[in-house]
């Protein structure tokens, strides 16, 4: 099925028209003025996405008064009233885009994603892998009315009590129900849980020769759900129900550090190569249970630095190693307590003096 895209911008578009045509999509293209009618008719005679430019005022001859937030805002409008959802993703400019820039929209519940003309023209296959996974994300919801089914489950599991509660209170908005899944489920440790995660908790360096063996005997675990095809990720229920039903049903896996945990799965997994994950080299547990923030290499949390944020209730919490701490990243230095900034100071001072 070929889908169709609306795409917003005052500059010339043919070069990214024409990227997105090869990529499998047919392409409307807009030139925005302030006759918001003109847009709602092309989003009524059916499109499956719309992407708009972040600045839609410097364009040549008539200009729009107005940017991509005012036009996201207006189909949105038209989505809760007539049940016209699709994806709304906001492609612009580098100079534009921060971290905060990109959460202050999605938390306006503006866009799904937001990406660089850069990032699109160095990999338009990624984006366009993405893009089709929302499109096909909204169009299950939509046909499922039941969030279970969208996750890929039974209608009769038992999920978060939470998650049920958020849920409940967006179940009316596919663009809520699809962040909700995207953002604040399959996005972050809790319910599921990535590959690295995945391995640091089986105590496994990840690619060696036995961890394809490991990922067939967890493929009831999977996570089947909207955006599987571009989130790799695993119930950690159902890791602990196989880890009980195949590996040990008395010693539970938290208890173990990661080389009795290899020793067990190869055991009853009959797999002879299989590599044990190492810990970094400020870190003192091989208790893996999570994953460095920014290196995403294994750690037990006890040696982690905790990133201070707002969590959900079902979601855990997220660390840096001591490690990847000391090389002062910008981009976590707010979410770091005064305290462990402190003592990760102190023991830059001590090893700069010891070496």
């Amino acid at each position: 099925m070929t889908y169709k895209i609306l795409y917003i911008d005052d500059q010339d578009t043919s070069s990214r028209q024409k990227d997105l045509e090869n990529i499998g999509f047919e392409v409307i293209t807009h030139k925005p003025t302030n006759n918001f009618k003109e847009i709602e008719v092309k989003v009524r005679n059916g499109i499956n996405a719309l992407i708009l430019d972040y600045k839609l005022t410097e364009g040549k001859g008539e200009q729009a008064c107005f940017d991509a937030p005012t036009v996201a805002q207006f189909v949105r409008t038209l989505h809760v009233k007539d049940a016209l959802d699709i994806p709304i993703v906001l492609m612009s400019n580098q100079a534009v885009f921060t971290n905060s820039y990109k959460k202050d929209f999605t938390s306006q519940d503006l866009f799904d994603f937001t990406i660089t003309k850069q990032e699109f023209t160095a990999n338009n296959e990624v984006f366009g892998t993405k893009l089709e996974s929302f499109i096909n994300a909204y169009y299950k919801i939509k046909t499922d009315k039941n969030l279970l089914l969208s996750l890929g489950l039974k209608k009769d599991t038992i999920l978060h009590s939470r998650v049920a509660l958020s849920i409940g209170k967006v179940q009316k908005n596919i663009y809520k129900v699809s962040t909700l899944i995207y953002e604040d489920i399959i996005s972050s440790i809790g319910l599921v849980i990535g590959e690295e995660v995945l391995a640091a908790r089986l105590g496994i360096t990840i690619n060696t020769s036995g961890w394809d063996i490991v990922l067939e005997s967890l493929k009831k675990s999977k996570y089947i759900g909207v955006f599987s095809d571009i989130k790799n990720r695993w119930w950690m229920d159902k890791v602990n129900t196989w880890w009980k039903e195949k590996i040990s049903d008395d010693i539970p896996i938290r208890r173990l550090n990661a080389e009795e945990r290899v020793e067990l799965i190869k055991s009853k997994l009959k797999i002879k190569d299989l590599i044990v994950a190492k810990k970094t080299e400020q870190s003192k547990s091989t208790s893996f249970w999570t994953i460095c923030k920014f290196s995403k290499e294994p750690i037990d949390p006890f040696d982690g630095v905790e990133l201070l944020k707002d969590y959900l209730p079902w979601q855990e919490k997220e660390y840096l190693s001591i490690d990847s701490a000391l090389l002062n990243h910008d981009e976590y230095k707010n979410q770091i307590s005064k305290i462990d900034k402190k003592a990760i100071r102190d023991l830059a001072k001590k090893l700069n003096k010891d070496g």
